[in-house]
């Protein structure tokens, strides 16, 4: 029984010889081959004969078929997201207050119903976006130059503290005082003397108050307040 089934297997395996033998003898066939079997060439490449049909190949005559490459996939772009910056504007406000609505004459002390104008100017800043407060008092020129000068530091200072205590954020406010050195009457006050000369210099003791932030709706109303508060 064994031998049998190897006798079946020698006859496969020759079949299979004889078939690679014939294919190959066809394939030579349509070239022009030497004496020794080995295909002549002409310009690098093998002569065909008339027998050669498109797909014979014999010894390294014809190229191997090219592999059609498969093309990458596209690569997608990232998506680019816009970041959008609001800028908002940097505006000051100016306020004047009158020093004699606040203070008696030639006095740095808050009078007793300084507090209605002070309280209303503290909310108006409080309603901003406030980044800087500046406070900058004004005497006028009765006195010496230097005691007017001290006088309208200490007005100024006086009004820091009040607006401090009332909400208005200490570390943002400066104060400085510029004595009678920028008056606001000119020459028209010369001449006089005494109760009219204090009641013609009166333009003349007030306290500039900026204010610096930036707009927003919920300070709308403080920044279309361009008027003096006091005068």
């Amino acid at each position: 029984m064994s031998k049998y089934r190897l006798s079946i297997a020698v006859v496969t395996l020759v079949g299979g010889f004889s078939i690679t033998a014939a294919r190959a003898a066809d394939d030579a066939a349509g070239y022009l081959t030497t004496s020794q079997g080995a295909p002549v060439t002409a310009s690098g490449e093998c002569v065909h004969t008339g027998e050669w049909t498109q797909g014979m190949r014999f010894a390294n005559c014809e190229p191997q078929p090219v592999k059609a490459e498969v093309a990458p996939a596209p690569v997608q772009a990232p998506e680019v997201v816009e970041e959008v910056v609001i800028v908002r504007e940097v505006i000051t406000m100016p306020f004047t207050l009158s020093l004699d609505a606040l203070f008696d004459f030639d006095s740095a002390t808050l009078k007793a119903d300084a507090d209605a104008a002070l309280d209303a100017l503290a909310q108006q800043i409080g309603r901003a976006d406030y980044q800087k407060v500046d406070i900058v008092g004004h005497a006028d020129r009765i006195g010496a130059p230097l005691y007017n000068q001290r006088l309208s530091e200490r007005r100024a200072q006086a009004v820091r503290a009040y607006l401090a205590a009332h909400g208005v954020d200490e570390s943002k406010i400066s104060f400085s005082g510029v004595g009678s050195s920028d008056p606001a009457t000119g020459t028209q006050c010369n001449g006089l003397r005494g109760a009219r000369l204090i009641a013609c210099l009166q333009p003349d003791r007030f306290a500039e108050v900026t204010v610096a932030g930036t707009q927003s709706s919920a300070s709308q109303e403080s920044y279309d307040l361009q008027q003096p508060v006091i005068r």
